[in-house]
């Protein structure tokens, strides 16, 4: 029977020692060599319900099964396997344990017919729902007024909001499925506005519409610097520019069409350029006014907790520290 992928991170299925099998997508196959020569692959596999990081040893068996093959048991070439990606397969896993935690072991890799099996219906998405999320971006927006509630609405129409509904916020790291983008976007500026609240109970000005607004556009290069097909994807332009540059020239772009006051407009791509806090972390400047102050640590803050949330899913309670996490640097503390 197969399982789902957040049953098996839950530990509710399978104790280390057991196996089973699943129907998923990979998200990254990535080619290795070990000490003795012989190539293994690290994986990331995904479905609809989480991402499962697994290893490929040598004698794993890939098989083709998509209709396509001339037997039904054709084995598939390296070539077939650096072209894997995004394409629905079945996966045999065998559950092990090192250094504590439990360790995922792909001992079968069957190509699969996909027609019968789209991979669209493995798509890893937001666990929030997505008329929540929806619910939540329409909430912020109307928080606005005056020529910030028009800009936003003149920015979010048609093909770009349908996007920005959908678009992962990455391709690695945190929140990189479907809706990721959205997820990261609007926790990011509720975060920001109840810093913001309880900054201005202390004294400070803060201009709530620059905050909402600065914040739902923070990520928007992202519409450019990923693709969402099957899998999260980087694009050419992703590569070589970033999304801080890309988002930078989609809103100076945008408010010149729209007519935005210059002094709004810059502030706006202030806290774009900024929201990385630090030039180590490929921000241009620093942030500099407390609307950018805000942003940025909300930014990094939705980030930290994602990486640490999403590390302690696979932590043992027998031993309760995660894997080293490169995106933050750290390991986590499984306090519960």
């Amino acid at each position: 029977m197969e399982q789902e992928i957040k049953q098996i991170l839950e530990g509710k299925a399978v104790e280390p020692g057991g196996t089973f099998k699943a129907f998923c997508i990979f998200r990254e196959v990535t080619k290795r060599q070990d000490k003795n020569g012989k190539t293994y692959y690290d994986a990331i596999a995904c479905d609809s319900t989480g991402n499962l990081d697994a290893k490929i040893w040598s004698d794993a068996l890939w098989l083709d099964k998509s209709g396509f093959a001339k037997t039904e048991d054709e084995h598939m070439t390296e070539d077939d396997i650096a072209e894997i990606v995004g394409k629905t397969i079945g996966i045999n896993v065998r559950v092990t344990e090192y250094k504590g935690a439990p360790q995922y072991s792909i001992t079968k890799v069957t190509l699969l017919n996909q027609d019968q099996y789209p991979p669209s219906a493995y798509v890893a998405h937001s666990p929030i729902p997505q008329k929540i999320l929806e619910a939540r971006f329409e909430r912020l927006v109307s928080q606005t007024d005056g020529k910030i509630n028009d800009f936003l609405k003149f920015v979010f129409t048609d093909k770009l909001k349908k996007d920005f509904f959908y678009w992962p916020a990455a391709t690695g790291y945190h929140h990189a499925y479907a809706a990721g983008l959205l997820e990261h976007t609007v926790s990011v500026t509720d975060l920001a506005l109840n810093m913001a609240k309880t900054l201005e109970e202390s004294g400070y000005v803060i201009n709530k519409n620059i905050v909402i607004a600065g914040a739902l556009f923070h990520d928007i290069g992202k519409l450019r610097a990923y693709r969402m097909t099957s899998v999260p994807e980087v694009t050419v332009g992703g590569v070589v520019l970033d999304h801080i540059a890309l988002g930078y020239e989609m809103i100076a772009r945008l408010a010149d069409e729209f007519g935005l006051e210059e002094k709004t407009k810059l502030h706006l791509l202030h806290i774009i350029l900024s929201h990385h806090g630090q030039r180590d972390f490929g921000s241009p400047v620093v942030p500099g006014t407390p609307e950018a102050m805000v942003i940025s640590s909300s930014d990094e803050l939705d980030f930290r907790m994602f990486c640490c949330f999403d590390a302690l899913k696979t932590t043992s309670t027998s031993f309760p520290i995660s894997a080293w996490n490169n995106a933050t640097q750290r390991r986590f503390w499984r306090t519960e």
